[in-house]
């Protein structure tokens, strides 16, 4: 028994040491690199109107932009789901305590997701009435959001990474929250399958989920509920 005392402190000596290693603010910064990059991919990657066929450009110009719609619209969605990623995880990390090992590398895992995106928008743009394309989208977007939930169920669950007195509604909360993205995404793939024009409009859910949850937790009332509930 004292042996096996001996060795869990030292465990509990070396996570520590492992923790103290590791710099907050570089994790951070980091990971805000990856955000903008991948955002900035996104507008660098749209293509401009081939008008080499034609001899009239300023006739031809208008129509040609308009034939594009499906590049800007994936990446306005990729866009603001970036950014709805980036304010979740903005949040996440702002509510850690701590961190260890496991967190920095969900978070890499996470931000391979992220740096990933601009493949899969291009894709879309060049093929957005191909079902199977659309499936890869949406599954790339999706697989994002559910690393991003993994992270806060590890962090405010089995890894104890926030504040111990955070109380489970605002746990469950989060937790929600970021489950919003990953559940609409997959629920189009299925439907993309028999329509992809639906599976598309089906991606303006998330704004409606994100509305119904903060009503639903009273969000902006939420730390006064935690206290009434105390």
């Amino acid at each position: 028994m004292p042996r096996t005392k001996n060795v869990d402190v030292v465990e509990a000596e070396i996570q520590q040491e492992i923790e103290t290693l590791i710099n907050e603010d570089r994790v951070v910064n980091f990971s805000d690199a990856v955000f903008a990059f991948a955002a900035t991919l996104l507008v660098i990657k749209i293509d401009l109107p081939d008008l080499s066929a034609t001899t009239n450009i300023e006739a031809n110009l208008p129509l040609a932009i308009l034939q594009l719609w499906p590049t800007y619209f994936a990446n306005i969605v990729s866009f603001l789901v970036i950014g709805y990623y980036w304010m979740n995880h903005h949040a996440l990390f702002g509510m850690l305590k701590k961190f260890n090992m496991t967190i920095v590398w969900l978070n890499l895992f996470f931000l391979i997701c992220i740096s990933f995106l601009p493949f899969p928008v291009d894709l879309f743009g060049d093929f957005s009435t191909v079902p199977v394309v659309v499936m890869f989208y949406a599954g790339s977007l999706a697989v994002a959001g559910l690393l991003m939930s993994i992270m806060w169920w590890y962090a405010a669950w089995p890894g104890k990474l926030v504040d111990e007195n955070m109380s489970p509604r605002r746990r469950r909360y989060y937790l929600i929250r970021n489950l919003i993205a990953p559940i609409v995404f997959l629920t189009s793939i299925p439907i993309a399958f028999f329509d992809h024009g639906l599976a598309r409009a089906s991606w303006f859910f998330l704004i409606i989920g994100v509305i119904f949850v903060n009503r639903a937790y009273k969000y902006k009332h939420l730390s006064k509920i935690e206290q009434a509930l105390a």
